[in-house]
């Protein structure tokens, strides 16, 4: 029975019980037969050349598809850990990034941050309980984040840690958002002089206090430049009009471990303030948690509408390239490669970015991105018509098929993480899921 399965059998006479203990999974050797295998015979079993990705303290990323042994990659370990998730609508990004969020969450003690369009990561925020906050940005939510909040107990009157420098540089931005056209050096030159007045005084009074969006306005108001006036009747609609949701202070607990921003319902006027806004409050809690030694994972889903919006975009590019020595790690999740790929400071990002994750994609992207990310072409059958949870990870110089499939029936971790509608439709009816 053996030969005819090409199974070749050595009998042992008088040694029956030490062969039986050589052959058990025990590590133990106690007869002496050995048996020549050639670089031939090894490969029928394993594969002869494979990349393994095994590093201590590492996510799981699910299985590679050629050993399917673990892959288990830790992103601190990169020259920097900004990293990049995509994959067509559809292919499991949003699962992949919801499982490493929450490994995360759960084996260290750093934070995460998500900016959230679509309103899919609340789930997870709400299983998390106290430990997450979840601030769903609209003019009817009432959850509001001050642009112009900050640590005035330790200014000084010569500036000397730059807070009030910084401030300055990114009410430029906010100011030009608003304004809707490019400022001119009259302009910023009166932006600068409020700001800097704005905490100068509060620096000098005994009575510290947050300044809100109002008193710049007024600020803008009090100067006699005509130009002044021009800044403050841009901002009008957002300090007093009816998308005032940043002229109040801060309300909702932006110091969680968990942190979802929902943006999804805040409109195209809001839409590029709220980002920028956004943006200097997750830069601050960056800066803060690098004081005490903590790592921040910040998640920014649909990356490409951030990238559509100028200012943001400049400053998510200055944070993707100056996080890395603050304990940050950037993720952009997005769909097509080819529309990043459209956009310099896209591509500059991506350049930025030493994890890749590319899942299910189109024959002309996967192109796009082995020419631009040097994942080999070889490869990339495991992401043309590849199923959805599976694809490649490019980790610094290693790039390797994984597979991050997981049972779907009676599982509670696939049924948080799953954003299919038509599965949840499914599962509710009492039917079952492929």
């Amino acid at each position: 029975m053996g030969n005819g399965r090409m199974c070749q059998i050595e009998p042992h006479y008088y040694q029956q019980l030490e062969a039986l203990n050589t052959v058990l999974p025990v590590g133990g050797r106690q007869v002496s037969t050995l048996r020549t295998m050639l670089t031939r015979d090894i490969a029928a079993l394993l594969p002869f050349n494979v990349q393994e990705l095994n590093e201590k303290g590492g996510v799981c990323y699910g299985i590679n598809q050629v050993s399917h042994n673990l892959c288990l990659a830790n992103r601190k370990n990169l020259a920097n850990g900004n990293g990049m998730v995509f994959g067509i609508p559809g292919s499991g990004k949003s699962y992949f990034s919801k499982s490493e969020m929450m490994q995360v969450f759960l084996g260290t003690e750093d934070d995460i941050i998500v900016i959230d369009p679509t309103l899919e990561y609340f789930d997870i925020a709400q299983a998390l309980g106290t430990q997450a906050a979840i601030i769903n940005l609209s003019t009817y939510t009432k959850n509001y984040i001050n642009p112009l909040e900050m640590d005035v107990w330790t200014l000084d009157l010569n500036d000397s840690q730059g807070y009030i420098r910084d401030k300055g540089e990114f009410m430029l931005g906010l100011c030009e958002q608003c304004y809707g056209d490019n400022l001119n050096s009259r302009h910023k030159s009166i932006i600068d002089r409020c700001v800097r007045k704005l905490y100068i005084d509060i620096a000098k009074s005994r009575e510290k206090h947050i300044p809100t969006m109002g008193e710049f306005y007024e600020l803008l108001l009090e100067q006699l430049e005509p130009e002044a006036k021009d800044i403050a009747l841009a901002l009008e609609l957002f300090v007093s009009g009816s998308l005032n949701i940043f002229n109040n202070h801060t309300n909702v607990n932006v110091q969680a471990r968990f942190v979802v921003y929902g943006t999804r319902d805040l409109g195209k006027e809001l839409g590029a303030i709220s980002t920028l806004v956004m943006l200097e409050n997750i830069s601050a809690r960056i800066a803060e948690n690098a004081k005490i030694g903590r790592a921040t994972w910040l998640y920014i889903d649909e990356f490409h509408t951030v990238l559509d919006k100028e200012y943001s975009a400049k400053y998510l590019y200055t944070l993707w390239k100056k996080v890395r020595k603050l304990g940050g790690l950037c993720t952009g999740i997005t769909q097509n490669i080819v529309d990043m790929l459209q956009n310099y400071t896209a591509v500059t990002m991506l350049g930025n970015s030493e994890f890749i994750a590319l899942l299910k994609q189109a024959n002309v992207d996967s192109q796009e991105l082995s020419r631009v990310a040097g994942i080999p072409e070889a490869q990339l059958r495991f992401v043309n018509n590849s199923p959805s949870g599976t694809g490649i990870i490019k980790h610094g110089n290693v790039c390797i098929p994984f597979d991050n499939r997981m049972s779907k029936e009676e599982n509670p971790i696939y049924a948080l993480f799953n954003t299919n509608l038509h599965e949840k439709a499914r599962k509710e009816e009492g039917l079952d899921v492929d």
